[in-house]
């Protein structure tokens, strides 16, 4: 089929894309400026414009029966909103049939008092009350992180691996190659539409990605759990100072809120999708762990 997949020449979006690409799926794209940034791979048909463009959303969409959500990492709840009415009104005027929702991380029922969360209850509640047919995804951490062209330095020069999580407690981790997987899956299942799952699940500590590493380089690699508070000021010279406070606030709930992240109904949504993610050691498989 046709699929409209916000940011595919981003890394989330371009996995998604790639992965309904490799099924004979047609992609298409938005991009504000075809002739810059990161291309396109081969095979994503690309549109001129943004979110803030219904006109550019629906010529993207046209011909499309599905079309896949993820917001960017922009953090202001006014243009959430803004840009999740475009796409719901380019939705409906070229009557895709299924939306899928990527929360691109946990999603609370209710306001959390964090800009980054209530933004995802805001989209939400909107898509909700559309009358379109929308399977949510909610993954939560992404290993992939961790092994990020300006992480993997660090890595093999330190040997740690720094996070701002605890290093022993287990959290629900996920590649972007799996998202782009649940994704594929979810597109092939409309009846699922209506529903909310969690999608990824790997229960893993820091502890034991930092022993996997470690067994892949054959080097001894040890974890480093990193205060929320200095990460944030880590963050602030590449993404400015409020996009490294709500990105940090994200790991502040995380701390708050571990229960919420563990109990999750994981397999319910495997079953489902019939899906299995990755397993920590076929992740670090995937990864070239050297420096380019």
């Amino acid at each position: 089929m046709k699929v409209f997949v916000i940011g595919a020449t981003g890394f989330q979006g371009g996995n998604i894309a790639g992965a309904l690409l490799k099924e004979g799926h047609q992609v298409t794209t938005l991009k504000r400026d075809p002739n810059t940034g990161i291309p396109p791979m081969k095979g994503i048909a690309v549109v001129k414009g943004g979110l803030d463009s219904q006109e550019a959303l629906a010529k993207a969409m046209k011909g499309a029966q599905a079309a896949v959500y993820s917001f960017p990492l922009i953090f202001d709840i006014e243009i959430a909103k803004t840009y999740t009415n475009n796409f719901i009104a380019a939705v409906k005027q070229e009557n895709v049939e299924l939306i899928i929702f990527n929360t691109t991380f946990h999603l609370p029922k209710e306001e959390t008092g964090f800009l980054a969360l209530d933004m995802k209850v805001a989209m939400k509640r909107l898509l909700d009350a559309s009358g379109l047919n929308v399977i949510t995804l909610a993954p939560d951490i992404y290993i992939d992180n961790i092994s990020a062209p300006w992480s993997i330095p660090v890595i093999l020069e330190n040997k740690i691996v720094s996070y701002p999580i605890v290093s022993d407690k287990k959290l629900p981790w996920i590649s972007h190659s799996d998202l782009a997987q649940y994704v594929v899956k979810a597109i092939s299942k409309p009846e699922l539409a209506g529903q909310t799952l969690p999608i990824g699940g790997n229960l893993i500590s820091g502890k034991e990605i930092t022993a996997a590493i470690s067994s892949q380089i054959e080097q001894d690699i040890n974890f480093i759990q990193v205060p929320v508070d200095e990460f944030e000021q880590q963050l602030v010279p590449g993404f400015g100072e409020l996009a490294a406070r709500e990105i940090s606030n994200l790991y502040r709930f995380v701390e708050q809120n571990h229960s919420d992240f563990v109990t999750k109904d994981f397999d319910r949504t495997n079953t489902l999708l019939d899906i299995q993610p990755q397993t920590l050691k076929e992740w670090t498989d995937s990864v070239n762990w050297s420096i380019s």
